[in-house]
């Protein structure tokens, strides 16, 4: 039996799970996972660092981060993220550890992210019945019977063979469609070879060469995200409060910020940010802004292109940072803006985080805009 199936026959019923660490010869029990070194499962003991058949990424997961994911079923996405950086395992993103809580739970009987063993012929997913070899065994088992009785044969005259839907829709002649993957191919191959990339942007055409992308700040005193810590905040991942920053506000009015990405243009891994938009003397420079930081103050967007918010953060993706524990003014939520909050004092271990997740949204932002490779 499987690992997982042993874990799963498990908590399926509630029965405990033991952390054990290993001493000698003996295990002894063990509150903290990092420590761990195995886990009790029913009366057997298992190793936390063997591979499993769990995949995540297309990468196998470790017995610990199974367990661990399984502890914190009942924890939010945020606390769970924030846990396994504080222990040093593998994290899953929302949907994967929803499904796997819900098969080890047993509320689900299949789980698509395990696989069977390599053995199993087709290597098809954890869950998947035995339905295709039971029914040929039963299906030779009357043919025999059939043979043996002449009641039975002569009764068998009027049988129809029932066949399921999926036998139903692919037929009796099996169709090879590889051909259309080779056309894809070739029309892919073509449209990188064009010299010219057009985009759809805020309703017009344009053409030609990409030009660095812009971001934008708001000129308040209270904002916690200006010109003279965006750059550590975005390139280090740490928050160093305005006050508190060292840094002084550039006399030019800008600063770059560089971020590289194997899914972007090299355009697109260096960012202007500025929080005076009167260098804006042409058009162009509205279709480069991929993001605009805000303090919920309506006069911040007086000379904006757009300068009802409403409208404004439709057409730009917009973020406002705060506290944890602060309550965002209500205009946040109703212009459609993005929440950024990060802790207060020394508690900078949730920075890098928060930092990451703002480059995931901003790659996409980047790719719609054609900035992807």
């Amino acid at each position: 039996m499987q690992v997982l199936d042993k874990l799963r026959s498990v908590t399926s019923q509630g029965g405990p799970l033991e952390l054990l660490k290993q001493e000698g010869d003996s295990f002894v029990p063990e509150e903290s996972i990092k420590d761990a070194s195995h886990v009790k499962i029913g009366d057997d003991n298992y190793d936390l660092n063997q591979t499993t058949n769990f995949y995540n990424d297309d990468t196998p997961q470790t017995l610990r981060a199974v367990v661990f994911c399984w502890l914190h079923d009942k924890s939010s996405i945020v606390d769970y993220k924030n846990a396994c950086l504080e222990s040093d395992i593998a994290d899953f993103k929302f949907l994967v550890k929803t499904e796997l809580s819900s098969w080890l739970s047993g509320k689900s009987d299949t789980c698509t992210f395990i696989k069977t063993d390599s053995d199993s012929g087709e290597g098809k997913f954890n869950g998947e019945s035995s339905e295709n070899a039971t029914g040929s065994s039963q299906a030779g088992s009357a043919k025999k019977r059939k043979n043996e009785d002449p009641q039975l044969e002569r009764i068998a005259k009027f049988e129809r063979e029932l066949i399921d839907h999926n036998a139903a829709l692919r037929g009796s002649k099996n169709i090879d469609f590889g051909y259309l993957i080779t056309d894809a191919k070739r029309y892919i191959a073509s449209l990188k070879r064009s010299k010219v990339q057009k985009q759809k942007v805020n309703g017009t055409q344009s053409t030609g060469p990409k030009k660095q992308p812009i971001i934008i700040v708001s000129p308040a005193t209270t904002a916690l995200l200006s010109l003279t810590n965006i750059k550590e905040f975005l390139e280090e991942g740490k928050f160093v409060e305005p006050s508190l920053s060292t840094t002084k506000k550039p006399s030019s009015g800008l600063v770059t910020i560089h971020h590289e990405s194997d899914r972007l243009l090299p355009v697109a891994h260096q960012f202007m940010v500025v929080d005076n938009v009167d260098m804006f003397t042409k058009p162009e420079y509205w279709d480069r802004v991929v993001a605009i930081f805000t303090t919920g103050q309506a006069w911040q967007f007086t000379n904006y292109k757009y300068s009802k918010p409403e409208i404004l953060f439709q057409r730009y993706a917009g973020y406002y940072v705060c506290y944890q524990g602060e309550i965002a003014p209500r205009q946040i939520k109703e212009w459609n803006i993005n929440e950024i909050r990060v802790d207060r004092g020394d508690k900078r271990f949730r920075d890098k985080m928060i930092v990451r997740d703002f480059w995931i949204d901003m790659e996409k932002i980047l790719v719609a805009k054609g900035y992807g490779k």
